[in-house]
């Protein structure tokens, strides 16, 4: 499975100027052979937790998602985005998923960074981890403060996924000040995460300095990685210079499988972890 892994520039505040952004890198993907791309967190929107957020609040089935299933569709492609969704007067940090047949579904973040004094002032956490189909491939999903719990990539590992899709909207700061940087943070403790879930992972942040809604510049590192099973690097940003890019990589999904069966995980014992973590 060919896979490519965005940084892209997405403006806080402005989703009609960010979905021409992305349908251009999904046209750019599918030309390279892509068949799964990955794009940041809230990419439509563009990362945010401040109060106009709240007016941004989407529905996988509105205008501006419908152009990206649409995109999906036109290009034979796997797409992954980021979104604010609305659901029962709710608003979440989501991803969702498209193919060549339309929406597959989507993810809730789990864990908002920052808690009530953070994310939590506008979004609301999910509570379920899911895991799709892509051509035969189990695919996950964890967003940006999912990754610093553990257990996020193994429930989704428990779950079937053999691939996980992590995307983030970290800005300039102890997370890294360029793509290079970044990406060797992400590898610091995600590689962990490849390696005791004997999974895939692709990793990309958005990138670049943007002005948001409220006036305000925002600076983002950047970045984009792609881990394999053995939490090595597969393919990484090229360079420090914080503007979009892709990284693509072939995913050899047989050979992981093969790995995963005789690898630690294959010995696990839920039974085991159940009572430890649902003890209070």
């Amino acid at each position: 499975m060919r896979v490519a892994v965005v940084s892209n520039r997405n403006l806080p505040g402005y989703p009609h100027r960010n979905v021409a952004d992305h349908v251009a890198w999904i046209a750019k993907a599918a030309k390279g052979g892509a068949r799964l791309l990955l794009l940041p967190e809230l990419s439509l929107s563009g990362y945010s937790c401040k109060p106009f957020m709240r007016g941004l609040g989407m529905s996988l089935n509105g205008r501006l998602c419908r152009r990206l299933i649409d995109a999906a569709g036109e290009h034979d492609v796997f797409v992954a985005w980021g979104l604010p969704l609305r659901r029962r007067g709710r608003l979440y940090i989501s991803h969702a998923l498209a193919g060549p047949g339309g929406l597959l579904g989507h993810y809730e973040k789990v864990h908002l960074a920052g808690g009530r004094d953070g994310e939590g002032r506008v979004f609301s956490p999910g509570s379920r981890f899911k895991v799709f189909d892509v051509d035969g491939v189990r695919v996950g999903i964890n967003i940006c403060f999912d990754g610093r719990h553990p257990a996020s990539s193994l429930c989704l590992a428990h779950l079937g996924a053999e691939v996980i899709l992590h995307p983030h909207g970290n800005t300039v700061g102890d997370l890294g000040i360029d793509p290079r940087d970044w990406t060797g943070k992400k590898r610091a403790y995600l590689g962990a995460r490849a390696a005791d879930t004997c999974t895939f992972m692709c990793i990309c942040n958005s990138v670049g300095s943007v002005r948001d809604r409220a006036g305000q510049m925002i600076h983002y590192s950047g970045g984009a990685l792609i881990l394999g099973p053995d939490g090595r690097f597969v393919a990484r940003s090229a360079g420090t210079f914080r503007r979009p890019h892709m990284v693509v990589a072939d995913l050899n999904i047989d050979k992981l499988r093969r790995l995963r069966h005789r690898s630690s995980f294959a010995a696990r014992r839920p039974e085991v972890y159940a009572e430890a973590l649902t003890r209070r």
